[in-house]
């Protein structure tokens, strides 16, 4: 089972899951209030930037919504919109902090 590591910035403490089922990154981090800003929850507003640090093979790759708005935005490949990153099943650890943080 993989687990997400939330890191700490500005908006809050670290915080860390154990994920069981395929979940996008921002229900995790709602559910756990983690400290990942977000609005939309649809791929339009980039509020929810997130640099991937360790363990992007444990995340579904982006969707043509996603990587739209990333290539726009002229993100780094380590980029990825926590409202549609979905942590698959597998072993290890996801770590993600917001962009600019």
């Amino acid at each position: 089972m993989p687990s997400v590591i939330f890191e700490a910035n500005s908006i809050g403490r670290e915080k860390r899951v154990e994920v069981a089922v395929e979940t996008p990154l921002v229900d995790i981090a709602d559910e756990v209030l983690a400290p990942i800003p977000f609005s939309c929850r649809s791929a339009t507003c980039a509020t929810c930037q997130v640099e991937v640090t360790e363990g992007a093979e444990l995340l579904r790759p982006p969707d043509d919504d996603e990587r739209e708005l990333l290539e726009l935005l002229n993100s780094p490949s380590t980029v990825r919109l926590a409202c549609q990153a979905v942590v698959c099943p597998g072993d290890g650890v996801v770590r993600v902090k917001p962009v600019g943080t």
